[in-house]
């Protein structure tokens, strides 16, 4: 199979001789193996995984689109990085401002991007540990 990862900026990864690839959804985690029925399906954010050469590498998508035919595999996201791209001190403050944010309860507070903005921090913050390759 191959697998292509886009952002509005660039195209983050494109490989072939894939043998799988797990994505978590929004309605759950999935898994394509080569022949897979077509789908179209919205991401959620996390870390998808992809399987070449029997090594699963980790990429963190910021939501997205995937969709594939059971040959090729293409995802849409408006962000996704590699784990040698992550700025783990960036994530990690991005962390504690989501967190401080969350903690607050004036009207002022926009849950939904504080909420969003420590999900897209920890999928990073996973993404740059060694346990998740």
């Amino acid at each position: 199979m191959r697998l292509k990862i886009v952002t509005p900026e660039r195209v983050v990864l494109e490989e072939s001789d894939i043998e799988a690839v797990y994505a978590h959804t929004i309605d759950g985690d999935v898994g394509i193996l080569p022949k897979h029925v077509p789908l179209v399906t919205p991401l959620d954010i996390s870390v998808l995984r992809y399987v070449k050469a029997g090594q699963k590498e980790p990429v963190a998508v910021m939501g997205g689109v995937l969709r594939t035919n059971g040959k090729v595999i293409s995802v849409l996201t408006n962000a996704a990085e590699l784990s040698g791209e992550i700025d783990v001190a960036r994530a990690q403050q991005a962390k504690e401002r989501a967190e401080a944010e969350l903690r607050q309860e004036t009207a002022q507070t926009d849950f939904t991007r504080a909420k969003l903005a420590l999900m897209r921090s920890l999928v990073r913050l996973k993404l740059s540990s060694p346990a998740s390759k």
